[in-house]
Order: structure tokens, then C-alpha cells, then sequence
């Protein structure tokens, strides 16, 4: 006898990939936003969108696309948090460029007017930074390749930077400009330190050198400083050389 026939078993289909969309979504956001995050102003619809992202993050984590959900999740939480950072760093900028502090009390204390000074002296701004450029000296470059050009020359100024803050100061912020006998000096990018980097605590000090090319005849050494781009108000340092 024939045996009964007997249906075969079949194993049912694998489930479908769980929340992958929010996971894919998630990721977009927190992109988004960290690219968004350096932008003020449009950094609060970007941050507004990493928080949308962070939600879905969380909730994807549950899925099988785990790995792609905490990426996602992550650039959320990166992308919020840069985008405070960044806003209270703007924020702390503008009122310098709108030239006023607020005091405990609330009082509205504004900066000076632009200063002149003797090379040696120093100009303190109502943010706390206290800057002094020292007599500048002539400056002998070493690289025959890097001489000034017939009817220039070059010379070195120490610039001193003090914090007097409550706050840390990067000098790498400050804006230094010069002009000799009228017309425009160009700095001289390999010498001295053109780009300085520096984080001074509050109640400390660094000096640091720039190299201008100036004509060659005597005459009047202007130097203008600023200790960011969004100062008002600016200390010129006067002297003849």
C-alpha cells in the first residue's frame, strides 16, 4: 500500500525589517543638524530637526537596525548640544559688537570710543581683555628667498595679551592691521607668529610676535588692534619708525 500523502511543512517567511525608515530618518536628521549647528539662526530649526531626529533614534533602537539607529541617535545629541554651544558663543560676541555688558544689577555699561596710545602702553576693553604692543624692532629674515623687496623692510612687534576676565580668551581671535607713512603694511606670514593660538585663563598672559613689511624711510607706525572682529571700539598704537 501506498502511504498517505502528506502536505509539506513550510517555514514561514523571515519578519520584515522593523522601524529601518525611522532609523534611516534619524540619521538624516542628525546630519542635518550638525551641518546646520555652525549656522546661527538657521541652527534652531536644524537643532529643532536633530530633536525630531533624536525620537525616532531612540524608538529605531528597538529595531534591527541598531547600528544605523545609534549613529543617527548620536549626531542627534552631538548636533543639539554644538548647536548651544555655538549660539551662546554668539550671543557673547554680539554684545561685544553692540558694545554693552550687563552687570548683576542689570545696568547696560558701554565701551569706550577708539583710543590712541604710545607703543608700550596698553588698552584694557570692557570684556576684560588687555592688550600692549612693546616698541617694534627691525626684523632681520634669515631666508634669502623671503628678503623685502627693494625699498621695504621689516619689522617685529610683541604683542602682550592679559585676560582680565572671568572668562577663557583665544588670542587666535584678536585682529591686528598696520599702516606706515600712510599707506597699507602687508604682515609677513612666515615670521613671528601669524596665527597665534592660544587659550589664556582668566588672570593670565601671553605674548606673541607679528612681522609687518613697511617702507624704508621713516614715518608714522599705525597699529590697529581689536581683541575679536566684533569689538567696537579699537586701541591704535602710535609711534614713528
Amino acid at each position: 500500500m501506498s502511504q498517505p500523502y502528506a502536505p509539506q511543512q513550510y517555514a514561514p517567511p523571515p519578519p520584515k525589517a522593523k522601524f529601518g525608515g525611522l532609523a534611516i530618518a534619524a540619521l538624516v536628521l542628525g546630519i542635518v543638524g550638525v551641518v546646520g549647528s555652525i549656522i546661527p539662526i538657521l541652527n534652531n530649526l536644524t537643532a529643532l530637526a536633530a530633536l525630531v531626529g533624536l525620537v525616532l533614534g531612540i524608538i529605531a533602537l528597538f529595531g534591527d537596525k541598531k547600528v544605523m539607529a545609534g549613529i543617527g541617535t548620536g549626531l542627534c545629541v552631538l548636533a543639539i548640544v554644538a548647536t548651544v554651544v555655538i549660539q551662546g558663543m554668539f550671543v557673547r560676541e554680539l554684545d561685544k559688537a553692540l558694545g554693552t555688558s550687563v552687570g548683576q544689577d542689570g545696568t547696560v555699561e558701554s565701551t569706550g570710543e577708539p583710543t590712541r596710545l604710545e607703543f608700550g602702553q596698553a588698552h584694557k576693553w570692557s570684556t576684560g581683555e588687555v592688550i600692549s604692543i612693546a616698541q617694534p624692532q627691525p626684523y632681520t629674515e634669515s631666508n634669502q628667498f623671503l628678503q623685502p623687496p627693494a625699498g621695504k623692510r621689516y619689522v617685529q612687534l610683541e604683542v602682550t595679551v592679559r585676560n582680565e576676565s572671568d572668562r577663557e580668551y583665544n588670542v587666535i581671535t584678536s585682529t591686528i592691521t598696520a599702516q606706515h607713512g600712510g599707506r597699507v603694511a602687508q604682515q609677513h606670514y612666515m615670521a613671528g607668529d601669524p596665527l597665534p593660538n592660544a587659550q589664556v585663563p582668566p588672570g593670565g598672559e601671553v605674548t606673541y610676535t607679528a612681522v609687518f613689511e613697511i617702507g624704508a624711510e621713516p614715518g608714522e607706525l599705525q597699529i590697529s588692534v581689536q581683541p575679536s572682529p566684533f569689538a567696537q571700539d579699537t586701541a591704535f598704537f602710535v609711534g614713528q619708525v
